[in-house]
């Protein structure tokens, strides 16, 4: 894999019911030589307070999520990122700033990515237990170029399979 110094940023705006949502981001080209390493992941609300209480989880995946109670699961190959906000009923002391809301370093917004991952064909954000708002959300990806056998690594560990 080499990084060909090209930055892909994906971003746009989900409004979820019913405590979920669900969007491709990318769409098999056939390209499977060019790859994208997620390296950013974020997400916050439309309208971004200081005593917003809005609860959401957001996970990258290469595939959609089979059902609605499909939940942040480490274990499951085809997740590769995922973004958090969980608020309680008590805002903290000190309370965040409107600086701090849309933070992934903040004590308050919360985000993980596998650094083991190439996407080379598919990309979905899908929003699950999530409080009825609209969620902006930003993916950073570095572009990646491939040989024919990391592609087709890649594409198998995309399928949940196991190459160890």
């Amino acid at each position: 894999m080499k990084p060909s110094g090209k930055v892909r940023t994906l971003r746009g705006k989900i409004a979820v019911s019913g405590g979920k949502a669900e969007r491709q981001l990318i769409l098999n080209d056939q390209l499977i030589n060019d790859g994208l390493r997620v390296t950013g992941f974020f997400v916050w609300p439309d309208i971004a307070t200081s005593d917003s209480s809005r609860s959401f989880s957001a996970i990258l995946s290469y595939a959609a999520l089979a059902n609605g109670d499909v939940r942040m699961d480490a274990g499951d190959n085809t997740q590769l990122g995922w973004a958090w906000n969980v608020q309680s009923a008590a805002v903290p002391s000190p309370s965040p700033t409107l600086s701090a809301v849309p933070s992934s370093t903040s004590g308050y917004l919360n985000q993980l990515i596998d650094p083991d991952h190439i996407v080379n064909r598919d990309l979905f954000i899908s929003f699950r237990f999530t409080d009825g708002a609209s969620y902006n959300y930003m993916v950073v990806c570095e572009h990646m170029e491939l040989t024919d056998d990391e592609a087709i690594i890649t594409i198998i560990k995309e399928n949940s399979q196991s190459i160890e």
